[in-house]
């Protein structure tokens, strides 16, 4: 049982990363109903900053921000859209959507708060 349990909250943790190379941080919009639909569309994410001066949150019961390299991003001088990549979200317990994978993990990444 305990097992199960620990799985199933590791579905909901950011994973930790050893080498996170995504320096482009982008926001989920909070205006927004946290649903799958809404996490998951690339387009309901605002750019926010450049690690390490953006905070990463910490938590796993809905969306936060994401951190992508240079090839996920609009224009990586001054980035203000992604592109051309995929977030994965699921409803947690609390019914608000995470994510659970981005592309091209683990130099992108993503973050999730309590």
């Amino acid at each position: 049982m305990a097992f199960i349990i620990a799985v199933g909250s590791a579905a909901f943790t950011a994973p930790k990363k050893s080498h996170l190379t995504g320096t482009h941080v982008f926001e989920f919009n909070p205006a927004l109903a946290y649903t799958v639909a809404n996490v998951s569309n690339s387009s309901n994410w605002e750019y926010v900053g450049e690690t390490p001066a953006q905070l990463i949150c910490n938590g796993m019961k809905k969306a936060c921000r994401i951190a992508v390299t240079d090839e996920y991003v609009d224009v990586p001088s001054d980035p203000a859209e992604l592109s051309g990549v995929t977030i994965t979200a699921a409803l947690s317990s609390t019914g608000k959507a995470a994510v659970t994978s981005i592309t091209d993990q683990p130099d992108n990444g993503f973050f999730n708060q309590p």
